[in-house]
Formats: C-alpha cells, structure tokens, sequence
C-alpha cells in the first residue's frame, strides 16, 4: 500500500516536472538555436500544456458523478435536518431517517451527520465513538485520500485492476485508522460494540470484522485516555 502511493505520488510528481521544464526551455529557448528548433520546443511545450488539460478534463468528467451523488445525498438531507450545532471542530447535524446512517462532509464549515435511526439504536457511549470516529476523518483530511485514489483509477485503461484495487485498499485504510483515533479517545470495546451493532442493523459484515480487529491490541484504559469535547453528546 505505501508502495502504491509513494508510485502514484512520485509519479505525479515527475510529470508534472517535466511539463515545467518542457515549458521553460519553450519559453526561453535560445538565441543560438535555429528558427526550426526553436519552433520544435516551443510547439513541444505547447502540446505538453494540451495533453496536461485534456488529462484534466478527463479526470474532472470521471470523478464528477462521484461528487454530483455525494452533493445530492447532502442536499436530500438539508431539508430533514432536526438540528445543527456547532461544537468547535465541526457541525453536528441530526436528521429525520429510518436507515441507519452516519458520515462526515468536509467543507467550511465541516459536518458530521447522524441519522435519528442511528441515534436511536446506539447507547450514549457507542454514539460518541461514532462520532469520533468520524471526526477522525475531518481531522486527518481522508476526503483527500480518496479523491486521489477516485483520480488514479480514472487515469489508468478499465481493463487494469490497479486502480479500483488501491480505492478500494485506500477506503478501506481510511477506516482502519479512523477506527483507532476513535478508540483511543472513546474506548475500543465502545467502538467494536457500535461496529457490532451497526453490522446487524445493516448487514455490512466488514464492521464486525473492524470491530474483532479491535480485540487484537492493548488500548489506553478509561483512565488514560480523554474525550474530546467536540464528540461529547
């Protein structure tokens, strides 16, 4: 897995360096080169300004109905919305659903939003650890991690199994580390229990498997750990 970023990272990176330098010698090709090559560097540098736009383009039109569905998920839930309170780090928001339901949206300012369904199956302790555990994601910009990862896949032939491969080991990622944030601030066994019930509600049996990967470490004690205010409720 850091092997695959580190590629993609450093593969971005040397693109991106050659097209600069591709466009530097265009733009301040020599006096001492004749018209013809100084007409070859500059149609060069030209053309490494189109290919870098179209593969923009085709980025932006492959990642769009991503952000469209997530822009209508959040507009469908601004009507239904019980409350909204701002605790700091981010917004709260409640909102009337019978499904169980509980995800956080970046932006300015950033919300976290939980279901009453949500609210509603989980006792007080199990809830904060969600609530954690979806703070970490605002925390640790994972928003981020997954465009890039959404970015690669749109880059690469559909035939090749790569990129959907590193989306879905970079979601799953995410997860994990969301996860130990949160149990490091709120309690393992308060987290593994809201997974537990969360995968029965839902029938995601990948949450029970998080919640016995929180069984396989030591973690901090009540005593040495502290609840940040934000995810207090």
């Amino acid at each position: 897995m850091t092997l695959w970023w580190s590629a993609v990272g450093t593969g971005c990176a040397l693109a991106l360096g050659s097209v600069i330098a591709i466009v530097a010698i265009g733009l301040e090709a020599s006096p001492a080169l004749t018209p013809a090559q100084q007409l070859i560097f500059t149609l060069i540098s030209w053309l490494s300004l189109a290919i870098v736009g179209a593969v923009a383009a085709l980025v932006s039109d492959s990642t769009e109905p991503l952000i469209s569905s997530h822009r209508d998920t959040v507009r469908r839930i601004v009507p239904v919305a019980k409350s909204r309170e701002d605790r700091g780090q981010f917004i709260l928001v409640r909102f009337e659903s019978s499904e169980v339901l509980a995800f956080a949206v970046p932006g300015r300012p950033d919300e976290i939003m939980i279901s009453t369904a949500l609210e509603e199956a989980l006792t007080t302790v199990q809830l904060r650890a969600v609530i954690a555990h979806e703070c970490a994601h605002l925390r640790y910009r994972h928003g981020w991690a997954v465009r890039i990862a959404e970015i690669n896949a749109a880059c690469l032939p559909q035939f090749l199994s790569a990129g959907p491969e590193l989306r879905r080991a970079t979601k799953l990622l995410i997860e994990l580390i969301a996860d130990d944030a949160a149990a490091k601030q709120v309690g393992a066994a308060n987290l593994g229990n809201a997974l537990v019930r969360h995968s029965h509600l839902t029938g995601d049996t990948s949450m029970e498997l998080r919640a016995e990967r929180m069984t396989l470490r030591r973690w901090p004690t009540r005593f040495h750990r502290t609840v940040p205010e934000p995810v207090r409720v």
